[in-house]
């Protein structure tokens, strides 16, 4: 019985010790083996501005739980992430140039213009950003279109023909199919539930439809008329009869630089480098760049500064994450700004589809609850047609 008793013992202490062996070793992969390696950025580099993970003004924190072990794990893969790498980039002596290599962005016309403000801000240091597509979209003609060099594959597509809306409406459905839809609206510009109302859009809708489409248009003209020294007439022009839908036709009314495959693309870049055309040129993700940004250049030692609160996703109660505006997180972030006193403004930057008049209140009462008013603050809405914003200030 001894001699059994000692074996289930030592099984008993091999389990065991494999056991805390095996936690052991993941708690300090936990604590040591996160994802904090950083690029290293080499001399004469070039930024990739690759957006196919990027989607958010801000990237976002994530918990982390093992046991009793509690961390946040934090994503560099926000807008405001990449937005930053280039403002530090501008500066940077081993960043020459960002290239742009068929990109299809999922950015809003908000975010895209915030975007293109600061490639425009990054090439007036002297340094080039240059474009290649195979196939370019309206929207990614925009953000294209900043570039010094624009080059377009020679059987490639340049998608320019303007902006518009379209609503489906279902007044005589509901007539044939004998359900009706009980609305209650109040004022004519109220046209969330028209379609239920009415079988085409009313002069009111009309109106202010025009007025959107019309104001997104023209910032959308003006920027790419001072980019590629084309009048905004001859843009309207081009959009009204798909003038450049072509490479050929693009090329000739000067909306691309060049018609080329993707090799003359990289020996155009590698030109710039002063690199042989044999030999590989560095570059840099500008996720991996944004890392290195975020995590080594960044001073917190500075006052009298503005806070940044990014609320995004559906607005839900509860305590909310990166993708959900929730009441908990939303009422804390402001709480915090308002209590650092290094804190003098406070911008609430909005990406939501705002359906319901009580989405606007819950934002509205958070602000009015925690007496902000003696703040500057901005409510910005992002990833819309465009960026409104409305400024209150304590009088």
């Amino acid at each position: 019985m001894k001699f059994l008793g000692n074996v289930l013992a030592t099984v008993i202490g091999i389990f065991v010790f494999c056991m805390l062996f095996f936690f052991g070793i993941m708690f300090i992969g936990l604590l040591f083996g996160g994802d904090t390696e950083t690029v290293t950025v080499k001399e004469n580099s070039i930024i990739e501005l690759d957006l196919s993970e990027v989607e958010l003004d801000y990237g976002g924190k994530f918990e982390v739980n093992f046991l009793n072990y509690k961390d946040f794990e934090t994503k560099y893969n926000g807008l405001s992430d990449v937005l930053n790498a280039i403002d530090y980039a501008k500066k940077d002596e081993k960043i020459k140039g960002i290239s742009i290599l068929n990109n299809f962005s999922k950015l809003g016309l908000a975010q895209s213009k915030a975007l293109r403000d600061k490639l425009e801000d990054f090439k007036s240091s002297g340094k080039f950003v240059v474009a290649y597509s195979n196939y370019l979209t309206q929207k990614d003609y925009y953000l294209n279109s900043v570039a010094d060099t624009l080059y377009l594959n020679p059987v490639g597509e340049l998608d320019f023909k303007g902006l518009a809306s379209e609503i489906i409406y279902m007044k005589e459905l509901q007539e044939k199919t004998g359900v009706k839809m009980e609305v209650i609206r109040h004022g004519k510009y109220k046209s969330a539930v028209e379609p239920f109302l009415a079988q085409e859009m009313s002069p009111e809708n009309r109106e202010q439809m025009t007025v959107l489409l019309n104001s997104a248009w023209e910032t959308i003209v003006n920027d790419i008329s001072k980019s590629r020294k084309i009048s905004v007439d001859s843009l309207n022009s081009i959009a009204n009869s798909l003038g450049g839908r072509t490479p050929e036709l693009a090329l000739a009314k000067n909306m691309i630089d060049k018609i080329a495959y993707e090799d003359e693309f990289h020996n155009g870049i590698r030109k710039k480098l002063n690199v042989a055309k044999k030999e590989e040129y560095n570059k840099v993700a500008i996720l991996d760049y944004a890392k290195n940004v975020a995590t080594t250049a960044t001073d917190f030692s500075q006052k009298d500064v503005v806070a940044v609160i990014y609320a995004q996703g559906e607005i839900q109660g509860g305590e909310g994450d990166v993708n959900i505006i929730g009441e908990g997180a939303i009422r804390r972030s402001l709480k915090e700004a308002r209590e650092d006193k290094d804190v003098k403004a406070i911008v609430l930057r909005v990406n939501s589809i705002i359906s319901h008049v009580m989405q606007i209140g819950f934002l509205l009462n958070q602000v009015l609850l925690l007496d902000l008013l003696e703040f500057l603050v901005c409510f910005q809405i992002s990833n819309n047609w465009q960026i409104t914003s409305v400024l209150m200030q304590n009088k």
